[in-house]
């Protein structure tokens, strides 16, 4: 009695797996320039304002910047832990700390060199922007009445 009750379970298990997996597994109609929309949205969403599909000469030069800044923080970090190690294995070999300290000393120079080049590039840049940027001058045209003429 046990075996055929199993066996019920099981078609009916199974003729319900089937018919769940047909629709799951169905194809869908997709539109190709609704997914590239979507996920071109995606990535706008995600990414901000450093995902652009009108991606100009400007901005990406203004990203590889950042990415250059970026590298020369992480080539920094491997320096100056490199040194690290180097400080702290020296064992009173001073040749070992001398040219340990020469690292310290020479990446912290480098890396004050490379924060003080990017803040002068980012005021230059900054300026030249805004004396660029046409302003509009507050007065009206067209025959507006003005307080200095009564």
């Amino acid at each position: 009695m046990n075996v055929k009750r199993f066996l019920g379970f099981a078609l009916v298990f199974s003729m319900v797996f089937s018919i769940c997996s047909v629709f799951v597994l169905s194809p869908q109609p997709v539109f190709a320039q609704t997914a590239t929309n979507t996920i071109s949205q995606g990535l706008q969403n995600t990414a901000g304002t450093t995902y652009d599909t009108n991606l100009t000469a400007t901005v990406f030069i203004g990203n590889l910047i950042k990415a250059m800044i970026g590298a020369t923080g992480i080539i920094f970090l491997v320096i100056t832990v490199y040194a690290g190690i180097i400080y702290m294995t020296a064992m009173g070999d001073t040749e070992k700390v001398k040219k340990a300290k020469t690292m310290l000393s020479s990446s912290v120079i480098g890396i004050l060199i490379i924060i003080g080049a990017y803040a002068l590039t980012s005021y230059i840049v900054g300026a030249l922007s805004q004396a660029t940027v046409p302003t509009q001058s507050n007065s009206t045209t067209g025959g507006g009445s003005s307080a200095e003429g009564s």
